[in-house]
């Protein structure tokens, strides 16, 4: 689908900061950084900086009452959902409290047989199994029933979440999610790690002197920063504010990594050093989701909490392989779906539905073909009486508002604005499509070709190591901080050469002036075949740099071009 190309306006004037130079300012100012401290704060990451979790108008409770059941030895059960945001999250939880002598069970329910979120079922199990006080992580604020029927049984629910509310606050203990609208905490993008990671952070903070005489040494919580980075990357969360942070030292802490399954699943995924927001979110986050999308997220869990090397090892072989089998699944999901869908490209949204089309793969393929149609696509999973579906949205168009405006068809759902999941029965799909189209168009929502965001147009002068330098400081980058995508005119082709195993990729040696600067353009192999030697093109990529025999160089990663 071709793009158009459209270059990022300022909306407001530089700030006058002579120490940064002015390409720097710009690209900071695109991403709505434009006061001195902040621009400071962007570029120098301070773990201090971040907000105080007492902020959560419930946290003092909640700690107050997990330290509690730690005294009296309470059988705390933390109830986890199964994606790698969940499993991080259920992982820092166990960890933190198993340190200051929680005693500690878990439970992530089963994709296939239970579906998303809490369940009563798993309540009464938990209650059977002398459960007492329930953690939530990554999920809960909506579940009204499954509250009540806890507290029914005599627990008491402390909710950690991060996903929107769809209705009432459940009759939980206490509640800590920035999206709760009772609450008055100021950074609304933490992940469900992130939100666990605050509440560790309160209950080591608000007993200091306790967890000290444990023989927990000062900031010890800091080791959980490698995993709370990997969640909060892969569940596509803004990487602005506290989340940068968050990412930026848990990227530092990643390197020297002291849980042996994370060690063992980075030399299983055989992934390169030094580790960044790729390996967090294309390395190592499919790999824990893999255990949830084929298996039961339980293997993730086990990897991340394990203290055996061998385990660890053998844990983290098995993830890898049901990594593998989960990308033959996407691609012949994506392919079936695909096919339904282009017999449809005159809607606004898309759907499609197909018998033992796996669960765990459903929201992988609307992602794809979200991103390949431009538009919002639901993917759903048949069976006689139910459907089980995910959901990917495009920019505009809010998608938890849409199921919202289809509730009453719906036997549950939740998520994000672009992200969300549902069930529903399977007499009701085409009422549950046509209520997705009349809410596209009440809306006012138009499909249009998508837009290729520009940062800047940029010089072959431009095109150097400085400026390399200043867009690798912006790092790390993901979602609400994009990697800066260059612009640079009239740059001639001295050759191309096809590489990869099937060839799938090209590489352009390039002439701008006097330099000459190599790109390389993935999964693009038509270039190879359209471009010549003399060919004067623009150009649209991204910087990054590699090292070779010891030497850097500066690679320019081809997004789109334009022959002249």
């Amino acid at each position: 689908m071709k793009r158009t190309w459209e270059q990022k306006e300022l909306n407001s004037p530089l700030p006058t900061m002579p120490e940064y130079p002015a390409m720097v300012l710009k690209l900071l100012a695109l991403r709505g950084i434009t006061k001195e401290e902040e621009i400071r704060d962007f570029l120098n990451p301070d773990y201090a900086k971040l907000l105080d979790p007492f902020i959560f108008k419930d946290m003092q409770l909640a700690v107050d009452r997990i330290w509690k059941a730690i005294e009296a030895k309470e059988k705390i059960t933390i109830y986890s959902d199964y994606d790698a945001d969940a499993i991080t999250a259920c992982s820092v939880m166990y960890l933190a409290l198993t340190k200051v002598g929680g005693r500690v069970s878990y439970y992530i329910p089963d994709r296939f047989s239970e579906g998303y979120g809490m369940n009563v079922e798993a309540i009464q199990k938990i209650q059977a199994d002398g459960g007492n006080l329930i953690i939530t992580v990554d999920c809960g604020i909506n579940a009204l029933v499954e509250t009540v029927e806890a507290n029914k049984l005599g627990m008491d629910v402390i909710i950690t979440d991060h996903h929107e509310l769809t209705g009432e606050l459940p009759k939980a203990f206490a509640i800590i999610n920035p999206k709760n609208p009772n609450d008055n905490y100021p950074y609304q993008y933490l992940t469900g790690v992130g939100v666990a990671f605050k509440v560790v952070q309160a209950l080591y903070k608000s007993q200091e002197a306790r967890v000290r005489n444990l023989g927990v040494v000062d900031g010890w919580e800091k080791w959980l920063l490698d995993l709370v980075a990997i969640g909060t990357v892969a569940d596509c969360q803004s990487l602005v504010g506290e989340n940068r942070i968050l990412v930026s030292f848990g990227l530092k802490v990643l390197q020297k990594t002291m849980w042996p399954g994370l060690r063992a699943l980075l030399a299983a995924a055989a992934a390169r050093t030094p580790y960044d927001a790729f390996t967090l979110g294309f390395v190592v986050a499919p790999r824990i989701n893999a255990a949830g999308r084929i298996k039961h997220a339980d293997l993730a869990f086990r990897l991340l909490i394990s203290e055996n090397i061998l385990e660890a090892q053998n844990l983290a072989l098995e993830l890898n392989e049901l990594n593998k089998h989960r990308q033959l699944l996407t691609e012949q999901i994506v392919s079936e779906a695909r096919s339904q869908l282009e017999l449809v490209m005159d809607r606004k949204v898309l759907l499609a539905a197909g018998v033992n089309w796996p669960k765990g793969v459903v929201g992988l393929v609307a992602g794809r073909l979200a991103e390949e149609f431009n538009r919002p696509v639901l993917i759903l999973d048949k069976t006689e009486s139910h459907a089980t579906g995910s959901a990917r949205s495009t920019e505009n168009f809010d998608m938890v508002m849409a199921l919202t405006n289809a509730k009453d068809l719906l036997v549950k759902y939740g998520g994000h604005k672009q992200a969300a999941g549902f069930t529903l029965e399977s007499t009701n799909i085409d009422a549950f499509y046509a209520s997705l189209l009349q809410f596209a168009d009440s809306q006012n929502f138009d499909v249009s070709d998508p837009v290729l965001r520009i940062d800047a147009e940029i010089s072959g002068d431009d095109l150097n190591f400085e400026t390399l330098d200043y867009v690798e400081k912006l790092a790390p980058f993901g979602f609400g901080n994009s990697k800066p995508k260059f612009l640079t005119k009239q740059m001639e082709v001295i050759d191309t050469q096809f590489v990869g195993a099937k060839s799938q990729h090209v590489r352009i040696r390039l002439r701008i002036n006097d330099k000459i600067f190599t790109a390389i353009a993935f999964n693009q192999p038509f270039l190879g075949a359209k471009l010549k030697a003399g060919d004067k093109i623009d150009m649209v990529y991204e910087l990054s740099s590699s090292e070779w025999n010891g030497l850097r160089q500066m690679d320019l990663k081809i997004i789109d071009v334009e022959t002249k």
